[in-house]
């Protein structure tokens, strides 16, 4: 077992020494020093018809430290900065979605007016324990965990945001991931089902 992996552990393994939260994608969360974060994955965490495609107001990294783990990522091709591919290319179809900007963190929300959005899907990445990806904090993308699966992310920070961008299906409302304190229950329910898969 790696240094990084070593240490998540031995914070799972005492949980109630960390603050947590869980947040609407179906995470629970805690901050590990300035820049870094723990999810722990599990559906039941998840809020019902959450609105899960998203970008992030900071540059990232994330490091699968068990289970496994799909990223998504999507092209806004309605953007003002995108550049049409080759006529020629076998893409998929662009899906109808709406566009906001968000307030992130508790007590966040939408910004402005919400805007129509048509993204174009990337192929899925799938990615398994030890193994990370980069992503720049515009790139839209949702993440697709198999319950159990733990991750770090450490972010790049460089002008602090306090925004980004959310979308979900046209003709759907928006549902909020906002962040909250976890429960007590919530905290061992998720860390003892992740330990359990981790050392199976």
């Amino acid at each position: 077992m790696n240094i990084m992996a070593a240490l998540v552990q031995a914070i799972l393994e005492r949980p109630h020494s960390y603050e947590w939260t869980v947040q609407g994608f179906g995470q629970l969360r805690t901050k590990l020093a300035s820049v870094g974060r723990i999810h722990v994955w599990d559906s039941r965490l998840r809020v019902p018809l959450v609105s899960d495609i998203h970008a992030h107001p900071w540059d990232l990294t994330s490091t699968i430290i068990s289970g496994e783990l799909i990223n998504q990522r999507f092209t806004d091709t309605s953007a003002a900065d995108y550049e049409p591919a080759d006529p020629d290319d076998d893409l998929p179809p662009v899906l109808p979605y709406v566009h906001s900007r968000i307030a992130t963190g508790e007590g966040g929300g939408l910004i402005g007016t919400p805007s129509p959005a048509l993204l174009l899907p990337h192929a899925p990445e799938f990615y398994r324990s030890g193994q990370r990806y980069r992503q720049r904090g515009a790139e839209i993308h949702r993440s697709i965990p198999i319950d159990g699966t733990v991750t770090l992310i450490e972010r790049q920070m460089g002008e602090p945001l306090q925004e980004t961008s959310v979308y979900w299906p046209r003709g759907t409302q928006w549902v909020s991931a906002e962040p909250r304190p976890a429960r007590a229950e919530e905290i061992d329910a998720t860390i003892k089902y992740a330990l359990d898969r981790w050392s199976a």
